[in-house]
């Protein structure tokens, strides 16, 4: 999981980005906080065809399986980082 963090990060951070310094993505790109609603291709879709509204509504299944796997990503990588450390502490210990 570790070699593959950041290219995952980046998916992440595409969909689901909630820092607002972040200048590579915006923060919440498919949240439309004045209708609630989320939106599949962000709240701007350029160039691409949308529905008459401008926007296509997420289906909410795909928003909560998306959200679950981020939180399960972030649970994975805390462990995988928390072995590392903890090894790293235990050989420090040993030497």
């Amino acid at each position: 999981g570790r070699e593959y963090f950041d290219r995952v990060l980046l998916y992440i951070r595409d969909i689901a980005n909630p820092s607002t310094v972040d200048d590579a993505f915006p923060a919440f790109r498919h949240k439309d906080w004045y209708l609630g609603s989320s939106w599949a291709s962000g709240l701007i879709s350029a160039g691409i065809p949308t529905p008459p509204h401008g926007r296509n509504q997420e289906s909410s299944s795909e928003a909560i399986a998306a959200y679950e796997a981020i939180a399960l990503f972030g649970d994975v990588m805390m462990d995988a980082f928390n072995e590392v450390d903890d090894a790293d502490r235990h050989e420090d210990a040993i030497n």
